[in-house]
């Protein structure tokens, strides 16, 4: 059991969260002991559901976003953190049951400013599968073999997401808060390089994993569309913001599609579930279509 930490402050960003939120924070009170815990803040992103009154209903101090999207809603609750230490969920997410013990131990060490653990879909099975089989073979660059060493930014940035994520107070208001983004997506991958540039480390444990409440393929279908539709900005920022090389590039995204086919039906293989043959190829393709569609 950690012994350095005495209190921490919980943070969640919410818009229109209700369908998922009961079980998130059910599974949060569970997990996390309400020994350790200062103060819950919801920031809600103008919901036009019952999240905010499903937010107070579990304990949770409710404010209203500052601005719009996730850059805002995570610097508003910045701005409500009093403890030496807070963590960090989205309203999609179910906490593992080992996340406490696993996750805040790491704060331990004077150079480690963020921890995670992984998070995988619940459904459908061979997307679980697939997320589980790359998280494996590059959760740490040191392990990739020589012909995928030009993943080595991607392998970087794999799991450090905002969802299940601990953080030294101090750190993250030294370094200027979350970066300031007009996008919903790219804000971990810059803070991420911040966190190195400042001299600490933000790691990832790949054995502690939470899951990712998806309604099936079309949503992630959907969420790969989206991202990639951002990627301009957020190359752009780490460029600006870090002085690093973006950890996808251009071509990467489209070699990527184009051996789609064959690297899925490897992965099938692999993890000996034939759906990968096909959800492999149109998350590619998904996202290539976003990319084409922010090129524009």
């Amino acid at each position: 059991m950690i012994t350095l930490i005495n209190k921490v402050d919980l943070v969640m960003w919410t818009k229109n969260g209700a369908k998922t939120l009961p079980l998130v924070l059910k599974r949060i009170g569970k997990v996390v002991p309400d020994e350790f815990v200062n103060k819950r803040v919801t920031v809600d992103d103008q919901s036009t559901d019952e999240t905010r009154e499903i937010a107070e209903l579990f304990g949770w101090t409710v404010v209203s976003n500052e601005g719009t999207g996730i850059s805002d809603g995570a610097n508003t609750a910045v701005k409500h953190v009093a403890s030496e230490y807070f963590i960090s969920f989205e309203q999609d997410l179910l906490l593992a049951h080992d996340w406490w013990e696993g996750i805040p131990p790491y704060l331990e060490k004077p150079k480690v400013a963020v921890a995670s653990g992984m998070r995988f879909a619940n459904k459908p099975e061979g997307l679980r599968k697939l997320q589980q089989y790359v998280a494996k073979k590059y959760r740490g660059e040191a392990q990739l073999a020589p012909w995928l060493r030009a993943r080595q930014g991607a392998a970087f940035t794999l799991g450090k997401t905002l969802d299940n994520t601990i953080y030294k107070t101090k750190v993250v208001k030294a370094i200027g808060g979350f970066p300031k983004l007009q996008v919903n997506a790219g804000i971990d991958t810059i803070l991420a390089y911040k966190v190195g540039q400042a001299g600490y480390y933000w790691v990832v444990d790949y054995n502690v994993q939470s899951t990712h409440i998806r309604n099936g393929l079309k949503q992630e279908l959907q969420h790969q569309y989206w991202y990639a539709t951002q990627l301009n900005e957020i190359w752009e920022r780490v460029r600006t913001e870090t002085n690093k090389s973006p950890p996808v590039t251009k071509y990467t995204v489209v070699s990527r599609f184009l051996m789609s086919p064959l690297t899925g039906l490897f992965m099938a293989s692999k993890t000996r579930e034939p759906t990968i043959t096909y959800i492999h190829p149109l998350i590619r393709l998904y996202y290539l279509k976003g990319f084409l569609e922010s090129t524009k």
